[in-house]
């Protein structure tokens, strides 16, 4: 099947830009100049380049006089643009439903999962319960969703009625981000995940696959994605572009099929095809390329992050209890800038460091930071794996998960969530900590994060 791959102007425009080594304030200026309209300003090429507002045919024209870009290539990319229809990770660049207007589309029912609101609110809910510890600007929310400023404001609004979402300030900046301790939250994490999660566990599961330049989806649930209504697809066919072949790890792939499946419990089915040319010729003769009807989602990869560990070498020990968690829906499979076990470890040696000088004012505090720390070692140990505790998940988990791969020494991160909870309760009999206490745990947990790191460089991602 082939697609067409024309890049929406607002890419043009920025690409043309950049090429001229303008900013977005000069263009405007030019663009001024040329339309004789002095209301034309950064802000409007902002829209453009972001892809917010298509321009009219006149600021086409103008635009390829102050770009030197043919008006038929800024053409094509409104149309492209107008064809588009993206949310987070994913976009319809090519064969959109048959008279279709993709913005009441954006905003209707979403045919993926049409028990909620509307489109703009699923990818609301895909931005933040798919990446639990990142706060979204309303901007990057809209980014995300493929919505106005205005609609995205709206669905915050109920979501953050509904407890599901809360919100802090910055300044002017209004961030928000899911709530992870409420009932309903873990369900509506799952559905998210199998629907409008697609598309960011696509980039990230197979963005660790050296060689793959392109992640395409068709099928069924691209035209479900693209908004046509129907039954839930029961697998997701995608084509994956590869250059070359040799230079593709094989094994790693299926590992990271399987993986994928798991994360979105559905079958996977792919295709992998080389560098297509927007023409083939037969006897010199070129002939026009060929377009299927069906919608085409695009879907952005993520690179690895540089020393992610494989799949294929995943730790041996442990496998039954986190099958197990698992499956009991206490752990869930992450990857990404998330799987980093790096941030953890950092913060722990930090809470360590201040623990040190806390330790003869205030030992409670002291030692409070010493438990923290370990919850932080056992977290970024899982982290390296590819593993989470999920949502309204057991408060042992991650202690559990650990000990049961690493052995009886991590035992320690259990006995300090105790204590933890211990001194969090004031009316508890075991609610002091003295310096001693400090004294005796500290070197401990420090032995515990050195151990982390020395066997970090040894550990796989689960599957």
């Amino acid at each position: 099947m082939q697609t067409n791959a024309d890049p929406p102007i607002g890419q043009l425009i920025r690409s043309a830009r950049q090429r001229l080594k303008i900013s977005q304030y000069e263009l405007a200026d030019r663009l001024a100049a040329i339309s004789g309209k002095a209301t034309m300003g950064r802000d409007r090429v902002a829209r453009w380049e972001r892809g917010r507002q298509v321009p009219r045919d006149e600021w086409r024209q103008w635009l390829s006089v102050a770009l030197q870009v043919p008006k038929s290539t800024l053409d094509a990319g409104a149309a492209a643009a107008r064809r588009r229809s993206q949310l987070g990770h994913a976009a319809v660049t090519a064969n959109p439903p048959v008279n279709s207007n993709t913005s009441r589309r954006n905003q209707g029912t979403p045919a993926l999962l049409p028990v909620f609101r509307s489109r703009v609110q699923a990818g609301i809910l895909a931005a933040t319960l798919m990446n639990p510890n990142r706060a979204f600007s309303l901007t990057e929310l809209a980014d995300h969703a493929g919505g106005s400023l205005a609609s995205v404001s709206k669905e915050s609004d109920l979501l953050e009625a509904a407890g599901i979402l809360a919100r802090r300030n910055v300044g002017t900046v209004r961030l928000v981000r899911a709530v992870t301790d409420r009932p309903i939250v873990g369900p509506l994490t799952d559905l998210i995940r199998v629907t409008y999660g697609v598309p960011q566990v696509l980039s990230e599961e197979l963005g660790r696959v050296p060689g793959i330049t392109r992640i395409t989806v068709c099928s069924t649930w691209a035209e479900r994605f693209a908004g046509l209504p129907g039954i839930d697809p029961t697998t997701v066919q995608i084509r994956l572009t590869v250059p070359d072949e040799t230079a593709l790890d094989e094994p790693e792939l299926e590992a990271t099929i399987e993986r994928t499946s798991k994360r979105i419990r559905r079958e996977i089915k792919y295709t992998l095809v080389g560098t297509e040319d927007s023409q083939a010729e037969v006897n010199s003769t070129t002939i026009p390329r060929q377009r299927d009807r069906r919608p085409v989602v695009d879907v952005a990869v993520l690179r690895r992050p540089a020393g992610h560990p494989s799949i294929v070498a995943s730790w041996e020990q442990g496998q039954d209890v986190l099958s197990e968690l698992l499956d009991d829906g206490q752990l869930e499979l992450i990857s990404g800038t998330d799987a980093d076990a790096t941030p953890f470890f950092d913060v722990a040696e930090s809470h360590l460091d201040a623990s040190d000088q806390l330790a003869t004012n205030s030992p409670a505090a002291a030692f409070l930071l010493v438990c923290q720390a370990a919850q932080l070692i056992g977290s970024g140990m899982l982290a390296r794996q590819g593993l989470r505790p999920t949502a309204n998940s057991a408060s042992n988990v991650v202690s559990r998960a650990v000990t049961a791969q690493f052995g009886l020494r991590f035992s320690q991160l259990e006995l300090l969530r105790q204590r933890a909870l211990e001194l969090a309760t004031p009316t508890s009999r075991d609610n002091r900590a003295t310096s001693a206490d400090v004294a005796d745990y500290a070197p401990t947990v420090r032995s515990l994060l050195d151990a982390a790191r020395t066997l970090v460089p040894r550990m796989g991602v689960y599957a």
